[in-house]
């Protein structure tokens, strides 16, 4: 009895075995379905960062442009404006060098800068055409600029020394006009510095003469001035805004403040004159006998094209903002005081001077 007892216990046991190997299996394969499932979102986690990273590189990069244009679009385009100017420069036969010396873009703009030598000799109209033409040429290459572009020219010709800036972002046209007008008096005057339509003012220097220079009224760019020195006089004339000089009698004037002083200066400034060294006792300042005779010497003002007369009415020790100055209008024809209630001292220079 015990044994047929145990048989069917045995079976039922290896029977409730069966079933257990079963879930073992589905244990272990569902087991590894999540394993799958995380190897997905690895791969998903990994692309979202590469997103994430070149969206920052790119932002940064962006950023860093901005920040430094030199180093981006803009860096490659001064320097290819840079070469193309120089290059052009170089093929033609009057060029005796050319290099480009500064190809820069910042936050507050862009500017090409090309410095050229051309052979001694070379005519203005040569000089104009070229500078002219380089402009055309290279803005044709690079249409989208809109930076600065200057040409450094320098040469010599008939006597005068010339080097300046010429501003080439502008009509080629313009270009040629300018330069033609602003170095009319070549072979007269001695040298030519600064810049034409550029940063600086154009300076027009004849040196020590001994008579008026003959170009000195002749138009030249607005921002720009003639100078010279006479019998110890330095005179320097600025034209009006629309590059035309006024024309008061220099010599006549000189004449008349050499009288006070062997040396001085007379700046014409547009419509103001302004005379600086009658002074030359500190204790007398500015005295009727020494300005008299230069307000007699532009006694028609309209004539003279003058607005405005002033006098310095110190001893020059180096002009200083604290300088004295006696002004004179122009009214209808004849110097009158600035002020309504002319000074003892306004009154007795011109009536002293309509003595003369």
């Amino acid at each position: 009895m015990p044994d047929e007892q145990t048989t069917p216990e045995q079976g039922g046991t290896k029977s409730e075995e069966a079933p257990t190997a079963d879930s073992s299996n589905e244990a272990s394969a569902s087991r590894r379905k999540p394993s799958s499932g995380r190897s997905l979102g690895w791969w998903a986690v990994c692309f979202v960062l590469v997103v994430l990273v070149l969206i920052i590189g790119g932002y940064g990069y962006l950023l860093y442009v901005n920040l430094n244009p030199d180093s981006g679009p803009d860096g490659f385009q001064v320097r290819r404006v840079a070469s193309t100017a120089s290059n052009y420069l170089s093929s033609d036969p009057s060029v005796t060098s050319a290099e480009a010396t500064g190809a820069e873009a910042n936050i507050n703009g862009s500017s090409v800068t090309v410095d050229a030598h051309l052979k001694d000799g070379t005519s203005v109209e040569a000089a104009a055409n070229l500078l002219a033409s380089t402009r055309q040429k290279t803005l044709q290459q690079e249409p989208d600029y809109s930076g600065d572009f200057i040409i450094s020219v320098s040469w010599t010709v008939n006597g005068s020394t010339i080097d300046v800036d010429v501003q080439c972002q502008r009509d080629s046209e313009a270009i040629r006009t300018d330069v033609k007008r602003a170095l009319t008096p070549v072979g007269e005057a001695k040298t030519f510095t600064g810049s034409i339509d550029a940063y600086t003012k154009l300076t027009i220097d004849y040196g020590q003469v001994t008579a008026l220079p003959t170009s000195l009224t002749q138009p030249s760019v607005p921002n720009s001035s003639k100078t010279f020195t006479m019998n110890g006089w330095k005179v320097t004339s600025t034209p009006k805004t629309d590059g035309q000089f006024s024309n008061p009698p220099f010599d006549q004037i000189i004449t008349a403040a050499g009288q006070a002083s062997p040396t001085g200066t007379i700046d014409l400034d547009g419509t103001t004159l302004s005379v600086t060294g009658l002074v030359t006792d500190e204790n007398k300042g500015l005295t009727p006998e020494a300005a008299a005779p230069v307000v007699h010497a532009v006694a028609d003002c309209q004539a003279a094209g003058l607005t405005t007369l002033k006098l310095n009415g110190k001893l020059q020790k180096g002009l200083s903002s604290d300088d004295l100055w006696i002004t004179f209008v122009c009214n209808n024809g004849t110097w009158a005081s600035k002020y309504d209630s002319p000074s003892p001292s306004d009154t007795e220079i011109l009536n002293k001077a309509a003595e003369l």
